[in-house]
């Protein structure tokens, strides 16, 4: 993959393939390593590591933000927050901080992530049709069933049996430069904190509305 990276880059950038002509002709470009490898030839940064690093850095101060929210939004921030008191791992703090951003933002996490809850085996590619660019998770049900995510783009299912919320964003993000992407309408500032707050690429230009998050943070 390293040794094709200029060739393939200029296809993808001068011919903006179909995604799905991308899984064909360049398969590996969508295992997971290679995601992580792809970001890291194009930006210098370790995708996964730099992601959680800051993540996890800003979420107490993140927490507090959300508790702090009132208005209309109080009632949605409440019902993500309250995961907290179901478990207080790692990886479903950062879930809860990903849609508390969300909620902040006043994006719909449906836009981003699609939970098919009646799903004993792969998700129906009928059913990702429509999705431009979606997490769809299935399982981590209160029967004990494991969580399992993967990621459609131009409705493909390109990446499957992710094991977390947080793991499919870090993979998105790393899947949307490798492929050219840009951000969807929805969530557009979620996504633009992961990359310039959490990745810090192209930190220097925030949107008014990071920006202001981003000075909360740093008070």
């Amino acid at each position: 993959m390293a040794r094709t990276f200029s060739s393939r880059r200029q296809e993808i950038v001068e011919d903006s393939p179909p995604v799905q002509d991308l899984l064909e002709r360049w398969p590996a470009l969508f295992d997971v390593i290679q995601v992580k490898e792809e970001f890291k030839r194009l930006t210098a940064t370790d995708l996964e590591s730099q992601f959680y690093s800051n993540l996890d850095k800003y979420t107490d101060r993140l927490l507090r933000l959300f508790h702090s929210k009132g208005g209309n939004a109080a009632r949605k921030m409440n019902e993500v927050l309250i995961l907290l008191d179901q478990d207080d791992g790692v990886d479903n703090r950062r879930e809860v901080v990903i849609y508390g951003l969300m909620v902040y933002f006043s994006e719909n996490a449906e836009h981003l992530i699609t939970h098919y809850q009646h799903t004993n085996g792969d998700i129906d590619p009928d059913d990702l049709k429509d999705h431009t660019l979606k997490i769809v998770t299935k399982g981590g049900s209160t029967d004990g069933s494991p969580l399992e995510a993967g990621i459609v783009l131009e409705g493909v299912q390109v990446i499957a049996g992710l094991q977390s919320v947080p793991n499919a964003c870090v993979i998105l993000i790393g899947l949307m430069y490798a492929v050219n992407l840009s951000y969807p309408k929805s969530p557009r500032y979620t996504f633009e904190f992961f990359q310039k707050m959490l990745l810090e690429l192209d930190s220097g230009k925030l949107s008014p509305r990071i920006l202001s998050l981003k000075n909360k943070l740093l008070t």
